[in-house]
């Protein structure tokens, strides 16, 4: 299965997201053992595992900006970091909103006419070598030991969506398919 081989957008990271969205709506079904085509069809039930419902994957960015200049300190292979704010209402503060920031997301929907995307932030969590309790963000306590073993890992859906112009990326790297269940409330307002 190629660059998202359903959808002809002209962008590769717009029709791998339309694919991956389109798996997760339809539930149904390489060489690679760990690419966007392998999470598709492990999610399809082609492979190991019921009740998935994710395909969780990360964004890199592009190293230009609309202008069309590079960034500054940016470049292609930078994986881009996303944060959004919810209610966390309780009796005592109605009005309190909490934080996640992630660089890990789950598609909710792909606009293929303009290659915009409607993305939900996941936390997820891990168990890391000896044991080691493993955190992604709020970042840049970013790890980036080159190779790093999760064991474990739980992806939680946290219900904050952004939306995104995916002609803005050059990348898109999927995780093996999950079933990501929601995420419990922030404590105290903080993600």
């Amino acid at each position: 299965m190629g660059c998202g081989s359903h959808f002809d957008t002209g962008n590769c990271v717009c029709d791998t997201l339309a694919e991956i969205a389109n798996a997760q709506q339809d539930d149904h079904s390489m060489d690679c053992q760990a690419s966007c085509s392998e999470s598709i069809r492990e999610l399809m039930g082609g492979s190991t595992g019921p009740n998935f419902n994710t395909i969780p994957f990360q964004l890199i960015c592009n190293s230009q900006n609309v202008s069309g200049n590079a960034e500054v300190g940016g470049f292609c292979g930078t994986v881009f970091i996303a944060q959004g704010w919810k209610r966390n209402a309780t009796p005592s503060n109605p009005n309190a909103l909490s934080r996640q920031t992630s660089a890990f997301f789950r598609v909710s929907s792909v606009d293929t006419e303009n290659c915009c995307a409607q993305l939900e932030l996941l936390c997820v969590e891990g168990t890391g070598p000896a044991g080691t309790n493993v955190q992604f963000g709020p970042f840049p306590n970013q790890l980036d030991d080159g190779c790093l073993v999760l064991e474990e890992p739980v992806f939680r859906r946290t219900g904050i969506c952004i939306t995104v112009d995916l002609k803005c990326f050059c990348g898109v790297s999927c995780l093996p398919a999950v079933n990501a269940s929601s995420c419990p409330p922030a404590a105290n307002g903080a993600q």
